[in-house]
């Protein structure tokens, strides 16, 4: 049996349910069992008809759960050709804001206080700084965030990724660029992030368990030029409506039978290495980790601010004119207005290579009820 994270949660997700189902939030139970049901005989099929050859497929139905590894294929596909259309003609940042090991333990057991904080301290900082004539200098600006919460060997390490277009709009309503280099000060932005952290955790059960000691130390901010920003968007779109960990990382040790025997390797890659190395866990611990990361029902990974919200009165077009007149590039933009990219279909039949069309839902076939034969009168 070919290894991937579906595979394991498929074999071993019962007995862990079983053996530690009564330290689970019935949100990692929800998740569980989804993507142990994902593309088997209970969720039905999808039937396909290709409009060259007329031959049918029949494609089992996924859990089409946003944690699951084997599915959001297309979503993150769709999410990635989306943000770089949205991208603005300038220069970007990527700036990544942390918090400390002692403010983690916290976090995990609240979640549904932690991430929404997490994501709204650090987009205060990044706006409040922003207008400071000492580094932008701007009223408006616009950015999105996306959350993290994973290591690279699954340890719990929440994290949010801030992709920041160089530059805003002035309060004479023209485009100001930022300087090349650096948007704000990394220093700024962490005592900014810490101080507006702690303000939107303070009366929860969240802020009564991190330690006091933890709000006066120098927290991690770490800010990247990244030049039109379309390298990090790939760099992110993997991890935006996925799980932690992809397939391939993941390689049997050991595929007993029992949770407890049951080994496998994982392919970690340290920091400042290009190279992957192979971790062993039990399959105990690597369910734990994974479990680790369930999103809280309801929480969005993904949130913009500023321009670049669906509710903010400027439109992207307006923006990017701006940009254009500031950089003198006005002519360069019209130009691209007139490029028009062909779409390609979607489904593509495995046979001939033509589009498919849907036959629709079927759902899976009842096993008959048995029951008892009726004695005579």
């Amino acid at each position: 049996m070919k290894p991937s994270v579906s595979t394991v949660l498929k074999c071993y997700g019962q007995q862990y349910l079983n053996r530690y189902g009564c330290t689970m939030t019935a949100q990692q139970k929800k998740v569980l069992r989804a993507v142990m049901a994902c593309r088997e005989e209970s969720l039905g099929a999808i039937r396909y008809r290709c409009l060259s050859c007329d031959l049918e497929h029949t494609v089992p139905r996924s859990c089409c759960n946003r944690h699951c590894a084997a599915c959001q294929h297309e979503k993150v596909q769709e999410w990635l050709e989306k943000q770089q259309d949205r991208l603005l003609p300038c220069h970007y940042f990527l700036i990544t804001f942390t918090v400390p090991k002692e403010v983690r333990e916290a976090m995990l057991a609240h979640p549904e206080d932690a991430y929404p904080a997490m994501l709204g301290a650090a987009a205060e900082s990044l706006k409040q700084s922003a207008t400071n004539p000492r580094h932008v200098g701007v009223k408006e600006t616009g950015f999105f965030g996306v959350l993290h919460t994973w290591g690279r060997d699954l340890t719990y390490h929440p994290h949010v990724h801030f992709v920041v277009p160089g530059g805003g709009i002035d309060s004479s309503g023209e485009w100001q660029s930022s300087r090349e280099s650096v948007f704000v000060p990394e220093q700024i932005l962490s005592v900014l992030f810490r101080n507006k952290l702690r303000d939107r955790l303070t009366g929860t059960e969240c802020f009564s368990k991190i330690p006091a000691s933890v709000w006066k130390r120098l927290w991690t901010v770490d800010s990247q030029p990244v030049g039109n920003g379309r390298a990090t968007l790939k760099y992110l779109a993997p991890y935006v409506a996925r799980g932690p960990v992809s397939d391939w990382r993941v390689s049997w040790c050991n595929d007993a039978e029992s949770l407890e025997n049951a080994r496998l390797t994982l392919q970690v890659k340290k920091s400042g290495s290009d190279r992957y190395r192979g971790m062993p866990l039990t399959v105990t611990e690597f369910i734990r980790r994974w479990l680790m990361h369930v999103l809280p029902a309801g929480m969005h990974r993904i949130r913009s601010y500023g321009l670049l919200h669906s509710s903010n009165k400027r439109s992207l077009e307006e923006v990017r004119l701006l940009i254009a007149v500031a950089l003198g590039t006005v002519h360069y933009l019209l130009s691209q207005v007139l490029i028009v990219q062909a779409e390609s279909p979607k489904l593509v039949c495995p046979q001939c290579g033509g589009s498919m069309t849907s036959l629709g839902y079927f759902p899976p076939i009842a096993a008959p009820i048995k029951t008892a034969p009726r004695a005579p009168p």
